[in-house]
């Protein structure tokens, strides 16, 4: 599929277990763009795995290199960007995303925490006795961000991430900034 006309990158946000990094792959494979991961790249400059920064500098110190990520991607061209699911924590963030092309994968708690239910690189849900209702505290204070920051929202529940992708490229051939 060729790329959207007048659109460099797509930033991917939403609560964890949304899809944002495999939807974000089935995009970047179908438009031939490259997928720049923000988790991923925090974890090259720190030399750590998400959980070991939480443990070793807190949430703060990941707040930090995920901005300083963030602002790195302003120069990327034809790159899917999915981010982390508390970028929008930050108001700094927000304000950029508004700028450009940002995709909000939205899911219930309760479809979050099913799909997360064998990962053991979330710190957030580490020693949490209810994952969904952590999961409905975090959306509950994040949703107003991610609202801000979208230009484009998409309900993720019971979907295939092909599915949605392929909702997500229609909306790309329409979008105009």
């Amino acid at each position: 599929m060729p790329a959207p006309q007048g659109i460099g990158k797509v930033y991917m946000i939403g609560l964890m277990g949304a899809g944002k990094s495999t939807v974000g792959r089935l995009l970047a494979d179908a438009l031939k763009w490259q997928l720049f991961d923000i988790d991923q790249e925090i974890e090259k400059i720190a030399g750590s795995d998400i959980p070991g920064i939480f443990e070793e500098q807190g949430e703060d110190g990941f707040r930090d290199y995920e901005t300083q990520v963030l602002m790195e991607t302003a120069a990327m061209n034809n790159t899917i960007v999915p981010c982390g699911g508390g970028i929008v924590t930050r108001p700094e963030n927000i304000g950029y995303l508004k700028d450009h092309l940002t995709v909000w994968l939205d899911v219930s708690p309760e479809e979050a925490a099913a799909r997360l239910e064998h990962s053991d690189h979330r710190p957030l849900l580490n020693e949490c006795k209810d994952t969904i209702k952590k999961l409905r505290e975090i959306l509950d204070n994040r949703q107003v961000g991610y609202a801000d920051a979208a230009s484009v929202h998409i309900n993720t529940g019971q979907r295939a991430p092909d599915a949605i992708a392929r909702e997500i490229l229609e909306k790309l051939e329409t979008y105009h900034a």
